[in-house]
């Protein structure tokens, strides 16, 4: 009798201890994880692009609201594709955009094709992703800015919810320039 009830009381302490260890699993599967993207952009579409020639790109920084005159940086590094079906040109930076950019740009394609950018505001967005157990936000930067006097806006940008941050720019916003100015 002794021995069934010693056999009883195993039994139940191994059936509680498989479910206190089966809890402490979902409850350590159950966090939610997060995670911030590094680079600000990953890269630029120019959609409507016929042209198959690949152009030069450069990327300048001014100090914001210098009216273009106060130059900061430029950026050259980039790896450039052309789509020939969807007829557009992806960009892609080579170099790390991992700090938040409030000045004022200018993008020039061929030295005469310009985007320039005023009012640039990168904001925060929170995607959330629910995953088998928990949750997933990744935090990403997503741009407001007029280009060439017009308002863009990340969300007419966006196709699907969970998408990479980029910039995405139409070959008949682009201003053509005569003479290099910078």
């Amino acid at each position: 009798m002794l021995n069934l009830l010693n056999q009883t009381i195993m039994d139940l302490l191994r059936y509680i201890k498989s479910y206190v260890f089966a809890f402490f699993l979902l409850l350590l599967l159950s966090c939610d994880k997060y995670e911030e993207d590094e680079q600000i952009y990953q890269l630029i579409i120019i959609e409507n692009w016929k042209i198959k020639e690949i152009p030069t790109i450069k990327l300048y920084h001014f100090e914001k609201e210098s009216n273009f005159s106060k130059r900061i940086s430029i950026d050259s590094l980039f790896e450039v594709t052309y789509d020939s079906v969807k007829k557009y040109l992806t960009i892609i930076p080579q170099f790390d955009n991992n700090k938040p950019i409030h000045d004022d740009m200018i993008l020039l394609l061929n030295d005469n094709l310009e985007y320039r950018f005023t009012d640039v505001c990168f904001i925060k967005d929170t995607l959330k992703k629910p995953l088998l157990i928990g949750t997933k936000f990744t935090i990403r930067y997503n741009l407001r800015a007029k280009v060439n006097k017009k308002e863009i806006n990340y969300l007419d940008s966006i196709k699907y919810p969970h998408q990479s941050s980029y910039i995405s720019l139409d070959k008949s916003l682009a201003k053509k320039i005569n003479s290099l100015k910078y």
